[in-house]
């Protein structure tokens, strides 16, 4: 029983395979594929930082301002015939920020970038005909590296790929064995997959069921002397599919779990929300206590983004805070006192006109008002 179950569920893989590299393959021509452009290609340029190459590993050393960028050694090539792209960068306990960019033509306008949602950096690859800007003739292709000033990256490779199962299978495989920590969407959802993924693993689970299932009964008629159907083979099959499934989620569950603990094991309550999901909005609001005058000091916060601004508001707790619900009416003036403050996160409809020192509410409303801080995260206000 156990022999015949694990004959259907390889001779099923093999027709997965198979299927997929035969009729789901990614354009380009396998026949006379483009030629691999990677760091080690000829021209390939190193704008921002400076790079060493040991044992076929290039060592990028961030610049004084903790950036690295590599361009490719691309001039104009299309973009169907670079189906594939790889990343393999060594783990780094500082962990830089990394995105991908290219141009489509000779304008700035057009340049694209993409951030990787995966973090098995590794080895990364991606089908970049999933990503929508991936079209035309593209100019020229950068990895663009952020971190701490002076720190050497080490990067095993990074280059654009032509065509091959090979190629494609690993696409696959990194994207279901990849790790994509969480965010607010996977409070409500988790499709398992990036959003460049050409496949959703619950359908190829499916499909690794269905095949394997076709294989056990193509047996049963080929030996049917030797033979029986038994509903123990498919339930093993059945199984055997499920666990498979849920090997993927274990994975990416585990690999959560240790980041989660490295990011907040041993720091107070004030420093997990530093380096937490609103770490950039606490950040800001750290900013603005210090602004209220007085406890009593009245603090109106107004966002078009409900939720940045009810987290900007409960940060601001315990002060005087006044939520003002999107699309509502500003507080008429009479009920405005000299010295309010006015906390606007982005994304919001209200302006703050610097010169002539007045706060748009509304397209005929005009407040009088003082700048106390502005950044990309929101701008505060005092009023006069």
């Amino acid at each position: 029983m156990l022999r015949i179950t694990g004959l259907s569920l390889l001779l099923g893989a093999l027709a997965l395979i198979a299927g997929l590299t035969l009729f789901f393959s990614p354009p380009g021509d396998t026949e006379s594929p483009a030629p691999v452009i990677n760091v080690n290609s000829a021209d390939t340029r190193i704008f921002w930082g400076t790079a060493t190459t040991v044992d076929d590993e290039l060592q990028l050393q961030l610049n004084a301002a903790g950036n690295g960028v590599i361009r490719l050694a691309t001039k104009r090539i299309d973009a169907r015939a670079y189906p594939f792209l790889h990343l393999a960068i060594e783990e780094s306990a500082h962990k830089p920020q990394v995105s991908i960019s290219w141009i489509t033509s000779g304008k700035p306008a057009d340049v694209h970038t993409y951030v990787p949602h995966s973090k098995s950096w590794s080895s990364l690859w991606l089908a970049t005909n999933e990503i929508p800007e991936w079209t035309g003739n593209i100019g020229f292709v950068r990895l663009n590296v952020v971190g701490q000033a002076g720190e050497t990256v080490r990067i095993r490779d990074f280059g654009i790929y032509p065509a091959s199962p090979a190629r494609q299978l690993k696409a696959i495989f990194s994207d279901l064995a990849g790790y994509v920590p969480w965010n607010r969407a996977a409070m409500n959802s988790h499709t398992g997959v990036t959003p460049v993924a050409s496949f959703y693993p619950s359908m190829l689970t499916v499909a690794l069921l269905a095949l394997s299932l076709l294989v056990y009964s193509v047996l049963l008629l080929v030996f049917r002397s030797r033979v029986t159907f038994s509903w123990h083979v498919v339930a093993l099959i059945f199984l055997a599919c499920w666990i498979i499934l849920d090997l993927f989620w274990q994975n990416r569950l585990l690999r959560q779990v240790a980041d989660t603990y490295h990011t907040f094991s041993g720091k107070n309550v004030e420093e997990k929300l530093t380096v937490g999901p609103d770490a950039e909005l606490y950040k800001f609001v750290a900013q603005v206590k210090p602004l209220a005058q007085r406890p009593e000091t009245r603090i109106f916060v107004s966002s078009s983004d409900r939720y940045r601004g009810q987290r900007s508001a409960y940060y601001l707790y315990p002060l005087n805070i006044y939520w003002l619900v999107p699309d509502s009416e500003f507080p008429p003036d009479d009920l405005l006192h000299s010295g309010d403050l006015i906390v606007l996160i982005n994304p919001t409809p209200m302006r703050f006109n610097e010169e002539r020192q007045t706060l748009a509410t509304s397209p005929v409303n005009r407040l009088d008002a003082e700048l106390l801080l502005n950044d990309r995260i929101g701008t505060v206000v005092r009023l006069k």
